[in-house]
């Protein structure tokens, strides 16, 4: 079953709907793993809000419950929330884990739009 992505959303990814949703989209997909007990994973979501009104639609972000996903954090060596990994074409290219400034996030995102 395929899932509708509108642009301007972000998705909810869980290890049954990461494969499809982040490894095999083509273009740049940022995952925020988070969780609900952590005070800075909730300003990490205000900015991806307010970046996810700003991106292209060849850019999708992405949370993924880390409470919900053990698999994901072990595989992916997340130690502290909230994390952000940047993919371009499935490809793991960038960690980083903490609040940035929506600038800082943004020019990641477009050093791999290039």
């Amino acid at each position: 079953m395929r899932q509708n992505v509108s642009t301007n959303v972000i998705t909810e990814l869980n290890q049954d709907n990461f494969q499809e949703m982040a490894l095999a989209f083509k273009g740049i997909s940022v995952v925020d793993f988070w969780s609900a007990t952590c005070l800075p994973c909730k300003q990490m979501t205000r900015i991806l809000e307010e970046i996810v009104q700003e991106i292209p639609e060849h850019v999708r972000i992405s949370k993924i419950n880390a409470d919900d996903n053990p698999l994901l954090v072990q595989k992916y060596s997340v130690r502290a929330l909230p994390t952000l990994l940047f993919f371009k074409d499935g490809k793991l290219m960038e960690t980083k884990t903490g609040v940035d400034r929506k600038q800082v996030i943004r020019k990641a995102i477009e050093s791999y739009l290039n």
